[in-house]
């Protein structure tokens, strides 16, 4: 192979995909661009998307060693020499700095985009921007004081990062609340919506138009009945408890998808949301492509919240954009006058460290930083505050030490590997469900426990983990196998319809119904706690799903997990995913890896290359 391979040359050795190279050759051959340096750069800036980034960062690219689809460096083969490289990207006709439309744009002689993604990017960060140019909300102060004061109990810790959430949500119409799990997002939400509802009816406003929204059905459903369990338990008006009884959507149908549209949306720039306040939780999940469409569909005088943890997995899509709004690892401190304004209204002193400037951006986010579901003595608590630092050793100390009894270690016995290490956790784990007849109780020991895989394919993953749960509960007697579809199969559609209102990350049980004969049909459970059953064969694509991806696990939680990482070496292992994974559990975690695999992946940190940071914080 050549010094600097060509895109047919990495297409044969797996380092692009086919997808890569035929983009590259078409642009190429459309544009009469014979340089094979800008097929190259345009199949790299293809792959970087499909690969999660928002564009290909040169500099580090040519950095790193050409591997092939296995991961193995290619033998002879390097990247281009950037000073080659760049004067050839800055003379092809394929080629801007974004000026104009065009296939690729090169940012700043580093960053190369197509030219979709940084029209994406460019749009998105014009939209953050105005929302900063706006002045801030001048809600009723006396109003506002007394509201916190109300709702948040007294003598609740200080400094009460809840009520911080709750000053910046009304001073701003763009909100970022992000923490951990058990931090009290979703309460947060419940008091902020409370204390807006106050002050509209002070202010002898008509009544606020809200909208729930999450990038899953699942993730809005759990948001919906969050927020109706939060503010039942609060003391409240009835006018304003009925007030919060709010339904949740995804934003897909929210703002309007059409497929037949080419994947158009009805809500954007030209026809905005007509909602008052609009919150997205799981925003971490949300992509570039769609964070830049939420924030043209909403009005930049409404208010738009987005909760999450910053520290869990971005989107399967381009970008990390919760990570990159909220500059994780660095962020700048509040302003002095956000600052000053907090502890005038909370009473509370914040030992933040502030910014010498003016600083609308950080004083638009808040960190929930006290979990109120793990306290100090939690196994599963420190061990994701370390994960999430990068404490590798740490970490793994925290998880074999033997006073926690919540989190535990487990590494596949041999010779019998996984299946003998995993049959007793699995019987033990799903007999419950398949003994319940009440269709609710059932559903509900069901969702009590999952198998989360950090792999779809191999020993370690999905697909296999799902056989050995079949075969283990039929070799117990505890189920009989009688196709594909069979009493006590655990399901989990894989896409949205819209007619039968099920939705991609919803979970059901196929189960024999009396009332019909024993026919099979498949049951789901709405937020009301209402049966919903259906005819198998009328479901949308779905799986099963005794065990799940940690990817298809955001917006679940579960009282117990089993997180089975993998085997051996692996690509998609990282900080993120371990965090991710034990952060669904509740109440226990028993995670099954051997000590350097989940070194090597706390150790393994996800960085995604995009320009948003770097313009919306500057470079640092």
């Amino acid at each position: 192979m050549s010094a600097i391979p060509s895109i047919r040359e990495l297409f044969e050795t797996g380092y692009l995909s086919s997808l890569d190279y035929h983009l590259a050759e078409a642009l190429e051959r459309i544009a009469g661009e014979e340089d094979p340096l800008i097929a190259l750069a345009t199949a790299v800036a293809c792959r970087a998307t499909t690969n999660g980034h928002v564009c290909a960062d040169l500099e580090s690219l040519v950095s790193t060693s050409l591997l092939d689809g296995s991961g193995d460096p290619i033998p002879g083969a390097s990247w281009p020499d950037l000073a080659r490289w760049l004067p050839a990207l800055r003379e092809s006709r394929l080629v801007t700095d974004g000026d104009s439309l065009s296939p690729l744009v090169l940012e700043n002689d580093q960053r190369l985009y197509l030219g979709r993604y940084w029209d994406l990017q460019r749009r998105l960060v014009g939209e953050i921007e105005a929302r900063l140019a706006l002045p801030p909300d001048s809600p009723d102060e006396e109003v506002l004081r007394q509201g916190i004061e109300r709702v948040f109990a007294p003598g609740a810790d200080e400094p009460d990062w809840q009520k911080a959430a709750a000053v910046a949500a009304l001073r701003n119409n763009f909100t970022v609340i992000s923490g951990g799990p058990g931090t009290g997002k979703t309460t947060t939400i419940v008091k902020i919506l409370v204390l807006l509802f106050e002050q509209a009816l002070n202010a002898g406003s008509p009544p606020l138009l809200i909208d729930l929204l999450a990038p899953t059905g699942k993730a809005a459903a759990r948001l919906e009945e969050s927020v109706r369990t939060a503010g039942s338990g609060l003391e409240l008006p009835e006018e304003t408890r009925r007030l919060i009884q709010l339904a949740g959507a995804t934003l897909h149908r929210r703002l309007g998808y059409s497929r037949r549209g080419f994947g158009s949306f009805r809500h954007g720039k030209d026809n905005p949301l007509g909602s008052d306040v609009v919150i997205v939780d799981e925003a971490s999940m949300i992509d570039l492509s769609m964070m830049t469409r939420l924030f043209e569909a909403v009005p930049r005088s409404s208010r738009l919240i987005l909760i999450g943890d910053e520290h869990q997995l971005a989107s399967v899509e381009a970008g990390a954009i919760l990570g990159d709004i909220c500059d994780s690892g660095r962020r700048s401190g509040w302003s002095p006058s956000f600052l000053e304004k907090l502890e005038a209204l909370t009473g509370s002193t914040y030992h933040q460290a502030s910014s010498k400037e003016e600083s609308p951006l950080a004083d638009c986010i808040v960190e929930l930083q006290r979990s109120y579901r793990f306290d100090d003595s939690s196994g599963i608590g420190k061990f994701a505050r370390l994960v999430r630092d990068g404490e590798a050793a740490k970490a793994v100390e925290c998880l074999q030490a033997a006073e926690h009894e919540d989190i535990s270690q487990l590494t596949a016995k041999e010779p019998g590997g996984i299946e003998e290490s995993t049959r007793e956790i699995i019987l033990e784990a799903y007999e419950g469900y398949l003994k319940q007849a009440d269709p609710v109780l059932r559903m509900e020991a069901f969702n009590s426990f999952r198998i989360l895989c950090a792999h779809r394919r191999g020993p370690h993953g999905v697909s296999n983990l799902n056989r050995l749960v079949e075969t283990a509960l039929e070799g117990a007697g505890l189920l009989t196998r009688e196709g594909w579809w069979y009493h006590g199969r655990p399901i989990l559609i894989t896409r949205n319809d819209y007619q039968l209102d099920l939705f991609n990350g919803d979970t059901g049980l196929i189960v024999r119904d009396e009332e019909r004969d024993g026919a099979l049909r498949a049951q789901f459970i709405d937020p009301e706690g209402r049966i919903r059953s259906f005819a198998p064969a009328r479901l949308p694509p779905h799986e099963t799903a005794y065990a799940m991806t940690i990817h298809k696990s955001q917006g679940s939680e579960f009282d117990r997990v089993f997180v089975v990482l993998p085997n051996g070496p692996s690509l998609i292992l990282s900080r993120e995913l371990i965090y991710t994974a034990i952060t669904r559990a509740k109440k226990k975690v028993i995670l099954l890896g051997d000590e350097d695999t989940i070194t090597a992946g706390i150790e393994k940190k996800i960085e995604r290359a995009s320009g948003l940071r770097r313009a919306l914080w500057g470079e640092g």
